[in-house]
């Protein structure tokens, strides 16, 4: 089943033509905001049980739930409370689930990290000077879907993991800046 077939991909707006004086007060979604929504944020946002389509077709602005994908790095994720309200620019789109029998967590991890969807998007973007996804490209991309159950639970556990994985970072982190402080401090006496 093609992507197109139960997605509508609605791509950013593009703010460089952005004559509106709103637009001009709106944060824009980041790749840092992306990244931060895939490693579980999202889980601690209350839009983590949420069930439905909260994608207003017509607008450019993020809510909790969407699952937004970067052109530029081929990612997908959902978007938490932490980022909502900003305005989805032309770098990435909107992925507006038109099909129940898809899961939004499945659909970032097939994205993410199916070896066949790696695989289709390599395939798409050889002989490209810049290597980034198209829209048309997108939604031509097919996808294979599990039964719902076996999806949702694909998809939260994937979730789980990349918190996990972003919590391990963070404590390397932590205890790299520990160290180097005890070690200034013995150097100090």
């Amino acid at each position: 089943m093609k992507i197109e077939d139960i997605v509508t991909v609605r791509v950013g707006k593009n703010l460089s033509r952005g004559n509106r004086k709103n637009d001009l007060s709106l944060v824009a979604y980041s790749y840092e905001d992306l990244t931060n929504d895939l490693d579980g944020s999202f889980l601690d946002s209350q839009a983590s049980s949420y069930r439905g389509n909260s994608n207003l077709k017509d607008s450019y602005l993020s809510s909790p739930g969407d699952v937004v994908f970067s052109f530029v790095s081929s990612k997908a994720g959902i978007v938490s409370d932490l980022n909502q309200g900003k305005i989805i620019n032309q770098n990435f789109a909107k992925l507006i689930i038109e099909h129940d029998k898809l899961d939004r967590g499945y659909l970032c991890y097939a994205l993410n990290e199916s070896y066949s969807m790696k695989k289709q998007m390599a395939i798409s973007m050889q002989g490209s000077n810049v290597p980034k996804l198209s829209p048309a490209i997108l939604k031509e991309l097919e996808i294979k879907l599990p039964c719902i159950e076996k999806q949702r639970n694909i998809g939260k556990a994937y979730f789980f993991f990349r918190k996990r994985q972003a919590l391990a970072k963070k404590q390397v982190e932590l205890e790299e800046q520990l160290y180097l402080e005890v070690l200034k401090r013995l150097d100090q006496q």
